[in-house]
Formats: structure tokens, sequence, C-alpha cells
């Protein structure tokens, strides 16, 4: 008849058999974990600068939306989510020309169910665009800062540098 363990090297005998199948079970943990915490980046910007004319140009925003996500525009009152929002570096070769201008094929004025409040926003594709007079082969460099929820929630605010060479 096989002698029963007792006591400490009942213990000991537990604690060799788990320390041994521990690098296994840490492992499977993390791949578990990992596959939780997938980043969402359902926004893709792009910018060029575009010509309007000798020494005017068009700087050209982009953002396509991946489906069901939407961003907003960037004029939102007080109290709801964050704006789309440029910052430009200075650049005494730049100078803005009038206001930034937003649109885009699904782009809608309603109530935002997340935030209780009219809001503009953009499904799919947004376009933003500026005018500037800006000297031939200089650069516009600056930050842009956008939000993009869908139906149940938001992701946190994100800021993304831009660089446009003037053409």
């Amino acid at each position: 008849m096989p002698r029963r363990q007792t006591g400490l090297s009942y213990l000991w005998g537990i604690t060799i058999c788990i320390m041994s199948r521990l690098p296994a079970l840490i492992a499977a943990l993390l791949i578990s974990f990992s596959s939780f915490a997938q980043i969402v980046k359902p926004v893709h910007w792009s910018w060029q600068a575009q010509k309007v004319k000798e020494g005017e140009y068009k700087l050209v925003f982009t953002a396509q939306i991946d489906k069901p996500w939407h961003t907003y525009g960037i004029n939102i009152p007080d109290g709801g989510p964050v704006r789309t929002s440029f910052t430009y570096d200075k650049n005494g070769d730049v100078q803005m020309v009038g206001k930034m201008t937003e649109s885009g094929p699904k782009m809608k004025d309603a109530m935002d169910d997340v935030f209780q409040i009219k809001l503009r926003y953009f499904e799919e594709k947004a376009v933003f665009e500026q005018t500037v007079k800006a000297k031939k082969g200089t650069k516009v460099t600056g930050t842009l800062e956008y939000m993009a929820c869908d139906d149940k929630s938001c992701l946190a605010p994100e800021r993304k540098k831009f660089e446009i060479v003037i053409p």
C-alpha cells in the first residue's frame, strides 16, 4: 500500500507541481488578456496642400472613419465631446486666409445619444480645409486633435502631428 504524504512533504509536493506548470499558466493568461486589449484606431488621417493660385494653397485634412465610429466637427458647443481642432506651429512664411471649412458625404447635425446635445459629426469620411498664403517650398506643421465615438462610448481624445510641404 502506497504511503500517504502528510504535513510539510505534502505541501512541498504541491508547490513543486504548481511551479513546474507556472510558465505555461502565465503564458496562457497573457495570450488571453492580449486578445481583449486590442487597440482601436477607427480614424485614419491624411493631409496635403493643393495649389489654388500663385502663392495661395488649400490645406486639406481627410479623415477616413471606420464603421460604426464617427468623429466631430470643428464647432462643438461646450459640454460636448472634444471638437476636431487644428493648431499650427508659428511660421512667418504662412498666413491663414479665412476660416477652416468642413464637409463630408455623411455629415450630420443631430442629437448625440452619448452627450445628449445637438452636434455635427461625420461618419465614414470628413474633410477639413484651410486656405493659406505661403511661399513655395515652406512647410506647414502642427497638431490636430479629435475624438471618435460610436453609439455607446467614446475613445480618449487623440492628437496627431502633421507636416505639409507647400509644392
